[in-house]
């Protein structure tokens, strides 16, 4: 049977941010723009996540929504820089699917990516589209770790998630 009977534990939501864990996938959905409050429950969370898998490995999917907009305010930036160095070693590969298709969705996909390039992650990070788009991919990621049970579920998983 697959981890978690292929449903994601919604651990937070509220109108701008959901966030949802499944085995070792930590799901982070933003509505709105991110505010250092809520990227400091991002954290708990995702910590919390790392200490329950055994060997401390997860996969992050961030989902932005059309409304999210470019850029958080600069306090906010700093928590997420923060949440970047302290989970370096534990994230084992960042999806991050910025839906929409006019100017400023693909404006955010660009920085994004050129935010990925210049980080020098030890993991693989990748933009996409649409959750369409990028599933195949987190699948490959997953299965190139090890972690095929996973690969085979997440995909449901994160198509369950979505918002109504």
């Amino acid at each position: 049977m697959l981890p978690g009977l292929m449903s994601a534990k919604v651990v937070f939501e509220d109108d701008a941010l959901q966030l949802a864990t499944w085995s070792r996938v930590f799901i982070n959905r933003w509505r709105t723009a991110a505010t250092k409050r809520r990227l400091t429950i991002l954290r708990r969370h995702q910590l919390e996540l790392i200490d329950s898998v055994d060997d401390r490995r997860i996969a992050v999917i961030t989902i932005l929504e059309d409304e999210t907009g470019l850029l958080p305010p600069a306090d906010a930036r700093k928590e997420a820089e923060e949440i970047a160095r302290i989970t370096r070693d534990a994230v084992m590969l960042q999806a991050q699917i910025v839906e929409g298709r006019g100017f400023v969705a693909a404006a955010l996909r660009a920085v994004l990516a050129g935010v990925a390039l210049a980080a020098r992650a030890p993991h693989p990070i990748k933009v996409f589209g649409t959750l369409e788009d990028g599933l195949p991919w987190i699948q490959q990621q997953l299965r190139r770790g090890g972690y095929h049970d996973d690969a085979r579920g997440v995909s449901e998983v994160l198509i369950g998630l979505r918002r109504g």
